[in-house]
C-alpha cells in the first residue's frame, strides 16, 4: 500500500501521526538508515477485520469481581457450583483453529467459560458463519481449552475439549456434525477436575495420535480453611496421559509412563523433540512451581529430566511456553513468560539450555492467567519474532534478527478506537491470542479472545513489516 493511499483513510491518518510524530528522520530517507533506526520508525502494523469477517459473538456477563485475582472466597460459601460459575470464567478461554470440513481453510472453535463455546466456519469467501448448533459442540459452559486431531485416522480432524470434568471427546462425522464419543473412547470424567488444555502427540512412535490433558487442580477438594483465595491456595494435580489404543479408544498410561510424580497447577504442555534423538519430549508450565522437563525414553515412557536440561529451565514459574528454531542451527528452543518476565532459551545441544542474552528485558505482567505472549515470523523473514505483554498491560514488539533480538514499533488499530504506539504501548487485556491465515491473500492475523467472551481479529498490513527490518539470506 502507498503512502499516499495510507493517508487517504481518517483511521490511518490517526494511526500515522501518532508514530510519527517526533521523527526526525523522513519518509524519503528511512530506507537509507541503519535496520535498528529504521524499526525505531516503522511500526508492524495490524488493523482489526472482525465486522469484515462476520465474527460477532456476544459477550458473557461474569461474576462481579472474576477478573480482579486472586478471589477471595469463605468456606461456607464455597461449592463446586460456585466454583464453575466464579472461578473457571476468571481464568479466561482460548481459540482453536482447525480445517475441521476439509476444504483447506482454517476455522474457529471459539471456547468461553462462564459461556457457551462457538465453531465459526470459514466460507472461504472472505466470512465465517456460526455453526456450532448444527455441529453440537456447543461445550459444558466451563471448558478453557481444546485441539483439532485426526486420533482415528478418519481422515477427519475430531475435537478434544478440556475444562471442569476434565476431556471430552468429539468425533468429526464427516458432515458438519459431531459426535461425543468421550465415554465410548475411554476417557473418564471426574466432576471436580479442572483441565487446562489438550496436548496431542505420537508418545510411543507408533504413527498414532496420544492424548496429554493438563490438569490445574481439583476444584471439589478446597483448601481446609475458613477463607481462603483462588487461584493461590488451591493444591496442583497430575495431568493424563492416554495412549491411542489404533481402535479409537485410549487407556490412561500416567503412572506406567512416569508423569505422576510431579503434580503441580499445570496450565499447558508442549511435545518436542528436544534432543534429537526421534523421541518426543514433554515440558509442562505450572504456576505455582517450575516447569518439568520429561524425556522420552521411548515405548511411551518418560523420565524427569528437569534438572540436567540447566538452571535457566527451572528459575521461575512459567504460565506459557512456545517452541521455535529462533537461530536456525536445527535444534528446538523455548521462549517462556512468566509472572516476572520472559525468556528465551537456547538449545546447545542434547537438550541443555542456555538465555539469550541479547532478548530486550520486559517485566511480565503480574497474572496467573490471560494472554503473555505469542512466537511468530511476523516479517516473513523465516525468523520467529516475539510479541509480549508488561506488567502495565503494555505490549511489546520484539524482532528477531537472525538469532538476536531488537525492540521494535508495534501498532494495533481496533474498530472502535485507534491504537499506536512505538516501542510499547497499551493495548486491550485478553485471554488468549495466536495467529493464523484466515484469508486466500496468505496474510498473517492476530486472533485474539477477550476475557468477556468476544473475537477480535487483526490482519497484518501488506509492506509495513517487511520494510521494517531487512531479510536475512541466511541462518
Amino acid at each position: 500500500m502507498t503512502q499516499a493511499a495510507q493517508l487517504a483513510s481518517p483511521r490511518r491518518l490517526l494511526v500515522h501521526l501518532l508514530v510519527f510524530i517526533g521523527a526526525v528522520v523522513p519518509w524519503a530517507n528511512s530506507q537509507r538508515v541503519a535496520s535498528s533506526a529504521a524499526a525505531k520508525s516503522l511500526p508492524t502494523t495490524f488493523t482489526e477485520i472482525t465486522s469484515r469477517l462476520q465474527v460477532s459473538l456476544p459477550p458473557i456477563a461474569p461474576p462481579s469481581g472474576a477478573f480482579t485475582l486472586p478471589i477471595q472466597i469463605r468456606a461456607e460459601d464455597y461449592s463446586l457450583e460456585y466454583a464453575r460459575r466464579n472461578l473457571v470464567p476468571a481464568m479466561g478461554g482460548s481459540v482453536v483453529i482447525g480445517d475441521f470440513d476439509g476444504d483447506g481453510h482454517p476455522d474457529l472453535y471459539v471456547i468461553v467459560p462462564g459461556g457457551s463455546n462457538h465453531l465459526l466456519q470459514n466460507r472461504a469467501d472472505g466470512t465465517f458463519v456460526d455453526v456450532t448448533d448444527r455441529a453440537k459442540v456447543a461445550g459444558s459452559g466451563a471448558d478453557l481449552g481444546g485441539a483439532f486431531g485426526d486420533f482415528d485416522k478418519s481422515g477427519r480432524p475430531s475435537l478434544f475439549v478440556a475444562g471442569l470434568g476434565g476431556v471430552a471427546l468429539y468425533r468429526n462425522n464427516g458432515d458438519g456434525s459431531f459426535t461425543d464419543v468421550t465415554e465410548k473412547a475411554g476417557l473418564k470424567l471426574k466432576p471436580g477436575e479442572l483441565a487446562t488444555s489438550v496436548l496431542l502427540f505420537d508418545a510411543d512412535n507408533d504413527g498414532y495420535l496420544d492424548l496429554l490433558v493438563t490438569v490445574y487442580t481439583d476444584l471439589n477438594a478446597p483448601p481446609a480453611k475458613k477463607s481462603f483465595s483462588f487461584p493461590n491456595d488451591f493444591a496442583g494435580a497430575s495431568s493424563h496421559l492416554y495412549r491411542n489404543q489404533h481402535d479409537g479408544t485410549f487407556k490412561e498410561i500416567t503412572a506406567a509412563a512416569g508423569l505422576g510424580t510431579n503434580p503441580g497447577r499445570t496450565q499447558k504442555a508442549i511435545a518436542a523433540d528436544f534432543n534429537h534423538n526421534g523421541r518426543m519430549d514433554l515440558l509442562l508450565l505450572r504456576d505455582n512451581k517450575p516447569p518439568v522437563l520429561y524425556r522420552n525414553q521411548g515405548r511411551g515412557e518418560f523420565e524427569d529430566q528437569t534438572w540436567d536440561a540447566g538452571t535457566e529451565i527451572w528459575k521461575y514459574a512459567y504460565v506459557d511456553a512456545q517452541t521455535s528454531d529462533f537461530n536456525h542451527d536445527d535444534m528446538t528452543d523455548i521462549v517462556l513468560w512468566s509472572t516476572v518476565g520472559n525468556e528465551v532459551l537456547l538449545n546447545q545441544g542434547k537438550g541443555k539450555f542456555k538465555q539469550d542474552e541479547s532478548l530486550p528485558l520486559v517485566y511480565a505482567a503480574n497474572r496467573a492467567f490471560g494472554f503473555h505472549g505469542l512466537a511468530a515470523d511476523f516479517s516473513g523473514a523465516g525468523y520467529d519474532d516475539l510479541l509480549t505483554v508488561d506488567s502495565k498491560s503494555n505490549w511489546h514488539f520484539i524482532v528477531n534478527h537472525a538469532g538476536k533480538f531488537e525492540a521494535a514499533p508495534f501498532a494495533l488499530s481496533q474498530e472502535t478506537s485507534a491504537v499506536s504506539k512505538t516501542g510499547a504501548g497499551q493495548l486491550p487485556f485478553f485471554a488468549f491470542v495466536t495467529t493464523a491465515r484466515l484469508l486466500g491473500s496468505g496474510t498473517l492475523d492476530l486472533v485474539a479472545l477477550t476475557m468477556d467472551g468476544r473475537v477480535e481479529i487483526f490482519e497484518e498490513q501488506p509492506g509495513r513489516a517487511m520494510s521494517a527490518r531487512p531479510r536475512s539470506t541466511g541462518k
